[in-house]
């Protein structure tokens, strides 16, 4: 019971905080770990900040959330149309870079998509360099 007050508390302040608030909450999270603090991550995902959604975004690469894995390629690239792309090239910057760390293969099609596509030169030059690392073909 102490962990799921600690987790609601943490995703509280990873919400409603500074910058140096939302990392600490953050960090912490993965420190707590499991499903709980996963799913609390995961639910930051939508918070408005864009520094929270970075910040939630790199912590669930250091999660290994592989749960996390298809909000970010949606996150990173959006829909056929565009739709679900994240507003912030920080976070989809963010995003480029975990799919990297999950190191998921059926990430490769999504980061191939956004390198061609993405308005922001840091986003499309994460996206190939994380294809570098995944060892894929950089078009």
């Amino acid at each position: 019971m102490a962990d799921v007050k600690r987790i609601e508390a943490l995703a509280s302040l990873l919400a409603n905080s500074g910058r140096v608030g939302q990392v600490r909450a953050a960090l912490e999270l993965v420190d707590v770990g499991g499903p709980q603090a996963e799913q609390a991550l995961l639910s930051a995902l939508s918070n408005g900040d864009e520094h929270s959604r970075a910040t939630t975004v790199m912590a669930l690469a250091k999660l290994k959330s592989q749960a996390a894995v298809g909000r970010l390629e949606q996150m990173l690239k959006g829909n056929a149309f565009g739709f679900g792309k994240d507003s912030s090239a920080e976070v989809r910057q963010s995003c480029a870079f975990a799919l990297g760390e999950l190191a998921n293969r059926k990430s490769v099609k999504a980061l191939e998509i956004a390198a061609g596509r993405d308005e922001d030169t840091m986003v499309r030059a994460e996206c190939e360099s994380t294809l570098e690392r995944l060892g894929a073909p950089v078009r």
